[in-house]
């Protein structure tokens, strides 16, 4: 606060608080007043001597007026922005007159008798609203003791009277020029050539000054100066009352009221889109007895509780403008889309500059579609996959699909040649290392470096372990009893209460599921239930296929021969304890990669941590095949368990010289059959094609671990590869090895479960201030895609989106529908 805003503050304060001598009490002060103050009163200390009078003054008994206050608040404007300074001011309190300090306000100082016409002219057009109201309002009034210049004119010396003032209320005197105008015609005449004075002359020949005051005062510019400046004081005192101002109060209303009208729509819009549920109906009018669709139905459930939306419904401001057809429906899908959602992912994206390119293939209503998503480090050091569009695809080789992909890229304004990764399903059209999507991209931009998708990769590890006869031969039982049950409601309702006459509790579940063909995670699921509810299905076999339990099941004994033979053949097939050891097996030994499952599919995991996790199942794989004998005999005994249940004495199939569709290996006991003929199998099976299908990911990965530091400050670690594969891309790159050896030093007294362990976490300790290259590194690491799982959920989203109601629906718009319902915050900076 300066020394003039201090001294103004403490005259605010004082005229708006101190005790009048007639016994009003004190005014109170905002919070904010009081803050400015104290300050004030600690400025006031170092004030100098010549401001000091306003001490003076503050202490005097003033009476406290309207007039005073609106006063105070002029002074604190004048003093602030250095319109004048504190040792111009006195004071006085006139009841007829308004209180002022001298001098403040003078037209002289603005205008003088050598400027033009045209000159004046251009000043008072500059002059700002608040300035003409301080000269209308508080123009500066001489004191009653005030001496005023005299001059020798007409035989005697005359000079201004300060009775002139009171006679002719539309006079103003300046100090400075010693001379009369008329403030009206001053700042609001029209025409200014050929006038003199009053306007643009100050009026001298005081001997005249009757006759000219009477002149100047029947003029018309004058009664029109002075009904501007009256309506110029009542617009400036009481704004609610001008008609500009109403018209602007009404058309600020009128905006606000439509930016709800059409937040609420575009709410609607995106609740319909994100819910999977078509917006138009059989009728799109508001009024119709018909199904209207969901849009306009959420539209009347919304308007019983808003009043702004029943009002635009019943009676809209513009029929034409009701933003309710299905055009502005698509318009708002479009903007959603285009202008917010994808808008904003492409700017973080070319923020970030560098990304990675996420595909996989779908089939929809027999038309073929590419689901785009990008993998990028956002502005807060954090990994993530977004879905850009769905690409239609006339043909899926890899040539289209690579010019489609790079089109879209450049489409939404990204470049290309800032690719850094690829992450694909293992088709051929996608993988391929010559005529695929990935060297297609290489072309383009050499450092992507291309990934199969973990996800796949572990899906294929499972589904080639059915390779296996004994393996295969149960998955296909299994399936064949799925279908069994649930392709009949009346066998699935037998199976359904049998559960729940042996279940208690509320925990109960479905016994059976199907068998996923393409998603691990959900088979294994189906291998639980399967599990839990072997019992269950047995005794419903028995009731289907033998009749028995007629008392507790009478309702479902009428069972035709095909069904009876069909259920003695499963009941023979799973009640063997064949396959019961062998499902053991499976569920057992596969039920370690289903945390993995779930893992891959976390959109911020990088690859570092991908190859931890599949390196520590490798391992454990390792382990359970030398250690088979003991691991296995955990099995062997719960399928004991389990086969006792159903009244099953273990038992091996008899051992023949050719055998191909199950383990023929001879063994002397039940136990080392099986331990020979499916658990060893299984497991060397599992182990070969874990290193198989991850052994791209390893390679990765072992390049990027220089990078850590719970790495480095371990063991020496040679950077010099990545140094040289990404040097273009580096700020500085013959520095890394300093930075390396700095961010090192930063870890080494770091409690070793303390240091980062993967890219994503060791980015977010990554200065980019003190360590640039280091922290273009670990975003490329990051930046490398381990899953396309991205890409599957915008797959599934389409499939929610694109049902039998939208059949019809275009591939553009479907696209923009699934882009606005993938968006991650609602930012209605647009409407």
């Amino acid at each position: 606060m300066t020394r003039q805003e201090g001294v103004a503050v403490l005259l605010i304060i004082a005229l708006t608080t101190v005790t009048p001598v007639t016994g009003a009490g004190p005014i109170p002060l905002t919070p904010e007043e009081e803050a400015q103050r104290d300050d004030a009163a600690a400025d006031m200390a170092n004030l100098p001597a010549e401001d000091h009078v306003m001490t003076v003054f503050l202490r005097e008994e003033i009476f406290v007026s309207e007039k005073m206050k609106q006063f105070a608040v002029e002074i604190h404007y004048l003093v602030a922005t250095d319109f004048c300074s504190t040792k111009d001011l006195c004071f006085r309190e006139d009841e007829s007159s308004s209180v002022f300090p001298a001098g403040m306000y003078d037209i002289g100082k603005t205008i003088n008798g050598t400027m033009t016409p045209s000159q004046i002219h251009d000043e008072i057009q500059k002059m700002p609203v608040e300035d003409k109201f301080m000269l209308l309002k508080h123009h500066s009034v001489p004191t009653p003791n005030h001496t005023f210049p005299s001059s020798y004119t007409g035989g005697c010396y005359r000079s201004f009277k300060q009775a002139w003032l009171k006679e002719h209320p539309w006079m103003v005197y300046s100090t400075h020029l010693d001379g009369a105008y008329c403030m009206s015609c001053v700042l609001f005449c029209n025409d200014r050539q050929g006038k003199g004075i009053f306007i643009n002359k100050p009026f001298t020949a005081w001997q005249k000054r009757s006759e000219k005051c009477r002149e100047h005062e029947k003029t018309k510019y004058h009664q029109d100066s002075l009904q501007v400046a009256e309506s110029c004081l009542a617009a400036y005192e009481k704004p609610e009352k001008n008609i500009q101002h109403m018209i602007d109060e009404k058309k600020a209303a009128n905006r606000e009221r439509n930016r709800a009208v059409v937040r609420n729509i575009a709410d609607i819009v995106l609740l319909c889109a994100r819910q999977c549920i078509a917006l138009r109906g059989d009728s799109e009018q508001p009024d119709s007895t018909g199904n209207p669709g969901n849009f306009l139905s959420i539209l009347r459930f919304l308007s019983k509780r808003d009043p702004v939306m029943k009002e635009h419904l019943d009676s809209p401001a513009m029929r034409n403008a009701t933003y309710m057809s299905p055009q502005t429906q698509n318009e708002v899908i479009d903007i959603l889309a285009k202008d917010i959602v994808l808008a904003n992912i492409t700017r973080e994206v070319q923020e970030a500059k560098f990304f990675a390119v996420l595909a996989d293939e779908i089939s929809s209503h027999n038309s073929e579609h590419l689901a785009l998503c990008v993998r990028f480090v956002d502005k807060d050091s954090c990994i993530r996959e977004e879905f850009l569009k769905f690409l239609p695809l006339q043909r899926i080789t890899g040539e289209n699909v690579a010019r489609e992909i790079l089109q879209a890229l450049e489409d939404v304004g990204l470049n290309s040649e800032d690719i850094r990764g690829q992450g694909y399903d293992g088709a051929p059209n996608m993988s391929s290392g010559k005529v695929g999507v990935q060297a297609r991209i290489k072309e383009v931009a050499p450092l992507a470096t291309y990934s199969h998708c973990g996800g796949h990769c572990l899906n294929l590890v499972i589904s080639h372990s059915s390779s296996i006869p004994n393996v295969r031969n149960v998955v296909d039982k299994l399936k064949h009893c799925c279908r069994f049950f649930q392709n009949s409601p009346k066998k699935e309702g037998l199976l359904d209460l049998i559960a729940k006459t042996n279940t208690f509790g509320e925990g109960r579940r479905k016994v059976l599921l199907d068998l996923c063909r393409t998603r691990w995670a959900e088979r294994h699921g189906a291998y639980q239930h399967f599990y839990t509810g072997y019992t269950f299905l047995v005794e419903a076999l028995e009731v289907i296929g033998f009749r028995l339990y007629e008392e507790e099941y009478s309702e479902y004994q009428d069972w035709d021969p095909g069904n009876r033979s069909e259920a003695q053949q499963i009941l023979s097939s799973i009640t063997s304890f064949e396959l019961i050891i062998t499902f053991l097996t499976i569920y057992q030994y596969l039920s370690h990669l289903s945390g993995i499952t779930i893992k891959l599919q976390n959109s911020a995991l990088d690859i570092i941590q991908a190859h931890s996790m599949v390196a520590e199942v490798q391992e454990f794989y390792l382990k359970e095949r030398e250690k088979v004998t003991e691991s296995f005999q955990l099995i062997y005994d719960q399928a004991v368990r389990m086969a006792e249940k159903v009244g099953v004495q273990p038992s091996k199939p008899r051992i023949s010289q050719r055998q191909k569709h199950r383990g023929n290996a001879p063994a002397e006991t039940v136990f080392d059959h099986y331990k020979v003929n499916v658990a060893i199998p299984f497991l060397e099976h599992i182990s070969n094609n874990l290193n198989a299908k991850f052994s791209g990911l390893s390679t990765t990965a072992s390049s990027l671990l220089g990078l850590l530091p719970s790495v480095i400050c371990e063991r020496e670690m040679d950077v010099t590869d990545i140094v040289s594969t990404y040097e273009k891309d580096l700020p500085s790159p013959e520095l890394v090895p300093l930075e390396v050896r700095r961010w090192e030093n930063r870890f080494d007294k770091v409690p070793e479960t303390e240091r980062p362990n993967s890219p994503a976490l060791a980015i977010k300790k990554c200065d980019p201030d003190v360590y640039p290259n280091l922290y273009v590194l670990l975003k490329l690491a990051c930046t490398i895609p381990v899953t396309s799982c991205e890409c599957e959920r915008s797959a599934s989203a389409l499939r929610r989106l694109n049902t039998y109601m939208r059949a019809s629906m275009s591939k553009m718009m479907s696209s923009k529908i699934t882009c606005s319902a993938s968006g991650k915050s609602n930012n209605w900076g647009a409407f």
